[in-house]
């Protein structure tokens, strides 16, 4: 944001809130300032429940749509998570249940050395 603040060839920066909503639009920007601070404080607002459902259904959406980019798909739900309404922080977005792999317990009567020991 600072950049296209700053840049001559940038006549006007615009930060938009999730819902669509033009947030502050800056003509002729000349130093990094309101837009940047208006981008940094949009990006840390907790979702409204509305913002959250349409969030997590275009991210479903996506995550289907484009498994070559789950990573960040991943890395985008867990930015987002601790923004959202507290009942729906608590499924894991975009990991289908069937992706979770079980690690293997060791059974009763395996040699002691394939433990590994708390020292």
């Amino acid at each position: 944001m600072a950049a296209a603040e700053t840049h001559p060839a940038i006549t006007a920066v615009t930060v938009m809130r999730r819902d669509g909503r033009a947030l502050l639009r800056q003509e002729q920007p000349a130093a990094p300032g309101p837009a940047s601070w208006a981008l940094a404080a949009e990006r840390q607002r907790p979702y409204t429940e509305q913002e959250a459902i349409r969030f997590l259904r275009i991210h479903q959406g996506v995550w289907r749509a484009l498994p070559e980019h789950r990573a960040e798909l991943a890395d985008v739900a867990a930015l987002a998570r601790p923004l959202m309404p507290a009942h729906l922080q608590s499924s894991r977005i975009g990991m289908p249940r069937h992706a979770v792999r079980l690690l293997p317990v060791p059974r009763p009567g395996y040699p002691s050395n394939c433990l590994s020991r708390a020292v």
